[in-house]
């Protein structure tokens, strides 16, 4: 379990994953913007970031807050309308965001790596990495390995 997490942006639309986020920590506090959680972002376990549409977070802010916490382990939640964000926009470092539909799998593997278990994926991981963190060195997904 997590000791403290911080929640930005809006959870409308993304409450399953807010709610979830919650049950995994001791002590949450959320905030509407990257702005009013500056001041808690280092002191946090993890902090998750719901971002529901490209351009949702200034790029200023976002420097920000990646600034606050530069060793922190953080999550950016991405909705639907964030599908192509990776191809058009690259203001977050790809290994921090997420799809809200693999969140819960990211989730797990972040507490692995606070709780020393599992070795952390670094900011600056290409999408290879990401994907073998995400789903392991086999390379397949939860849904195609139940399926074989």
């Amino acid at each position: 379990m997590l000791e403290s997490l911080l929640l930005i942006g809006s959870e409308t639309g993304m409450e399953a994953v807010a709610s979830a986020a919650r049950l995994a920590a001791r002590n949450c506090r959320a905030y509407p913007d990257i702005s009013s959680a500056l001041d808690a972002a280092g002191q946090a376990d993890l902090i998750v970031v719901f971002q529901h549409w490209p351009d949702e977070f200034p790029p200023p802010e976002i420097a920000r807050l990646l600034d606050a916490c530069p060793l922190g382990r953080l999550m950016v939640c991405l909705g639907p309308w964030c599908a192509s964000f990776g191809r058009t926009r690259q203001f977050w470092p790809a290994a921090v965001c997420v799809d809200e539909t693999r969140w819960l799998l990211r989730l797990d593997h972040e507490q692995q790596v606070l709780a020393g278990t599992r070795p952390p994926l670094p900011w600056t991981a290409g999408l290879d990495e990401v994907f073998a963190f995400d789903y392991g060195q086999s390379g397949r997904s939860p849904k195609s390995s139940a399926l074989s």
